[in-house]
Parts: C-alpha cells; structure tokens; sequence
C-alpha cells in the first residue's frame, strides 16, 4: 500500500512496509505537523481581497494552524477560504479598516469575525461556525458584557 496523506491535517500515513530504515524521519516530521495544528499560530496579511489559507500534504502550511490572527487592510467584508474539513479555529480579526471579516469554505456557510474581536469557529466538513454563541449553565463574566 503506498503512502497517503490525512484528509484534515494532512499528515502523512506511511504505507505498510514502506520507507524501511527512514520511516523516523516522517514520523519526526508528522509530529511536528499535530503540533503546529494543536498550538500553531500564524499571520495572515488581507489586502482588500480574499484570502485563501495555503493548505499542503505533509509540510507546514496556513490552514493546520489552530490560531489565524488576521491583520492587513480591507476597505470591505472579504473572507478567509479555509479547506472544508473537519477542524477547530481560533480567529482574531485585527485588520485595519474597521470591516469584519468572514472565515469558511469555497462554499457552505461562513461566520463572521467584527474587527476587534477573536471567535471560536469549526468547520464540519461542509460548514463553518461559531462556537461561542451559548452558554450551558452560570455564566459570569469580569468586566464589560
């Protein structure tokens, strides 16, 4: 069976028998690659356009990230174009302009992120969204609500 790649955090699974002697090394660098999606964190530069999350087999890329701090100028709403696979997000919105921004797929439903402001977003294989949007018991809150 010759090697494939995970279909979220496109990690390599080496085929059975394959890579004898220096399967260590891509096993080294799958390591490395949960854990840029586990605690990863990545700047991403909008510039008045959409902007797609790079997203590669078996080396780092955008989109494995947890954390996506968004900054750049946008003089409107533009979305970030992130694969449609099962996966977690952590998404800040400090571009300049004042604009939200929006993060999902080529197609299905996106969450919108006003600027200013970080949101917890997951994406089910067809759709994205939000995750802060309820509270399942006491809810307080230090500060401003």
């Amino acid at each position: 069976m010759a090697s494939t790649y995970s279909t979220s955090l496109k990690i390599q699974l080496i085929g059975n028998g394959e890579q004898s002697g220096v399967w260590g090394s891509t096993t080294n660098t799958n390591w490395g690659l949960i854990e840029q999606a586990v605690a990863g964190v990545v700047q991403i530069t909008m510039a008045n356009a959409n902007y797609t999350l790079s997203n590669l087999n078996g080396v780092t890329d955008e989109a494995r990230n947890m954390v996506l701090v968004v900054g750049g100028t946008n003089s409107g709403v533009y979305q970030v174009i992130a694969p449609l696979v099962a996966k977690f997000y952590v998404v800040t919105n400090n571009t300049v302009g004042g604009y939200a921004i929006t993060i999902g797929g080529a197609t299905g439903t996106t969450v919108s992120i006003p600027n200013g402001y970080t949101c917890f977003v997951y994406c089910d294989g067809t759709n994205f969204y939000a995750c802060d949007t309820s509270s399942g018991g006491n809810f307080y809150v230090n500060g401003t609500l």
